[in-house]
């Protein structure tokens, strides 16, 4: 069974074990029945035999042999079943020669028993038995017989003999056999199917298990401890699926540790990477947009060369926004940001809500002041709003939240239009990464990098019809601690 799978090899195993215990008991009961029977037909026997002797006395004391041989064949001609019937019966006297038979053409009167019977020595043992005033029973292969004492007032005048086949023993035992078989087979019919269902049963959590470990690397370990059912019981198997359970959610939160830490490292180094190549740019750039100036300026060129600087310039100073914006410094001022800071916002992205017909939902709840810079808050309050207005469906609907819990102020821009998948996920905070806007993909770059100066956390949920951006920001101590003495006061 080695090479059997567990859905095939329990059930198996159950059924085998049916089957074995059903054959045992059959045995022993097939055993028991032919001891049974066995005695049964002896003590029958016996009984005859008594009863034989018992009336042969007094004959073979007058020497009557005819009326003997009446009664040896009474028995013979006597209505009872084939097999209590014995197939001989011979009176011996004590020098072990025939007194009389059922079978006088065998075993003649005053013959030796055993003489010139080609029995295998049978008859030659029992003339022996009789010479030594034996009694009880002696088997060959295909019987046995019953020797029966024949006597009167203590003296042994003979002995009964009497043959017993095989063959009626077995036609006598065969209805027995026949019904502990057909039981046999019926328990088994009933038994099989059922035992079959209980190991199926037993094997199939164990089965289900190895399909999640098999979907391991396939599936996220999160998906996988979700489809697993709930464990019925608190057996092995049951803490097995509990313990798997628990490992698939420790893996799930070691790979989103694994991949914050991957994506962190590689947003600084973009980060670096990005401000080098922009400050080796910045340089040349600004030496260019003053040479175009210059030339503007002094030069009296004709009006296709003043289109052409036009365009030159136009291109350059894309450029320079461009760089501007991977040249992200936080350049933090003790400035907190109050509620005509965030008012502010809502009026620099008013004109693209109007272009595009959405409606903003604006809900604010917030102090007066609160201690985080006012500057990068509000860049990363327009570079959210402005994403969230080019992503909404046109006539849809924006929504901003922002909220002081305490120790951290909490600010949430979402929009109705399509979610972001995830694949985009992994690289959206990237720059020039593909979100399926119509942005270069710098504005969530610098959002990015301005919560990460800031000490604080940014996270996006997307699903259709929502996607939400969610960025919470530490609140300095002084203020933190300020507004828990007011609320115990």
């Amino acid at each position: 069974m080695k090479g059997l799978n567990y859905r095939t090899k329990v059930p198996l195993q159950i059924v085998l074990v049916v089957v074995v215990t059903a054959v045992t008991i059959s045995a022993a009961a097939l055993g028991h029945a032919w001891r049974d029977a066995e005695r049964e037909l002896s003590e029958h026997g016996e009984s005859l035999g008594r009863v034989l002797a018992e009336s042969l006395a007094p004959v073979m004391l007058r020497d009557d042999l005819w009326r003997a041989w009446e009664v040896v064949n009474t028995p013979m001609e006597a209505a009872m079943e084939e097999h209590r019937r014995p197939s001989t019966i011979i009176v011996l006297d004590r020098r072990a020669l025939v007194y009389v038979s059922s079978d006088p053409e065998r075993f003649r009167v005053q013959t030796m028993l055993g003489v010139g019977d080609d029995d295998g020595g049978t008859l030659e043992t029992l003339a022996k038995l009789v010479r030594e005033e034996a009694a009880g029973r002696l088997r060959d292969d295909t019987g046995w017989w019953l020797l029966i004492p024949v006597a009167m007032d203590g003296a042994r005048l003979g002995t009964v003999l009497m043959r017993y086949d095989r063959p009626g023993f077995f036609d006598r035992f065969h209805a027995g056999l026949i019904q502990v078989v057909v039981a046999t087979l019926a328990v088994l019919a009933a038994l099989l199917p059922l035992g079959w269902w209980m190991g199926w049963r037993v094997a199939q959590p164990l089965i289900r298990l190895t399909h999640y470990i098999e979907a391991v690397g396939r599936h996220s370990p999160g998906e996988l401890a979700a489809a697993m059912p709930p464990p019925e019981g608190r057996d092995e198997v049951a803490r097995l699926y509990e313990r798997f359970a628990a490992m698939l959610l420790e893996l799930e939160q070691k790979q989103d540790l694994e991949r914050q830490v991957v994506r962190s490292d590689r947003l600084a180094a973009i980060g670096r990477l990005s401000a080098g190549i922009a400050h080796e740019i910045n340089n040349p750039l600004g030496g260019m947009l003053n040479a175009v100036n210059t030339y503007r300026r002094h030069a009296d060129t004709d009006p296709f060369t003043q289109r052409t600087m036009s365009l030159i310039e136009r291109g350059l100073l894309q450029i320079r926004d461009i760089v501007g914006a991977l040249l992200v410094e936080a350049r933090i001022t003790k400035d907190p940001l109050t509620r005509s800071d965030v008012q502010d916002v809502r009026m620099l992205v008013d004109h693209d809500l109007r272009q595009r017909s959405i409606q903003l939902d604006w809900r604010v709840d917030l102090p007066e002041a609160v201690s985080v810079p006012a500057t990068p808050v509000r860049q990363i309050l327009i570079n959210l709003l402005l994403n969230a207005v080019r992503a909404a469906d046109s006539g849809g609907e924006v929504t901003m939240r922002a909220a002081f819990t305490g120790d951290e102020l909490v600010l949430e821009v979402s929009n109705d239009g399509g979610h972001i998948s995830e694949s985009q996920k992994d690289r959206l905070f990237e720059p020039f990464a593909d979100t399926g806007g119509s942005g270069t993909g710098l504005g969530l770059w610098v959002t990015y990098q301005l919560v990460e100066q800031l000490g604080g956390g940014i996270s996006v949920d997307s699903r259709p019809g929502d996607t939400c951006f969610r960025v919470t920001l530490p609140v300095a101590p002084e203020q933190a601690a300020d507004r828990g003495e007011r609320k115990q006061t």
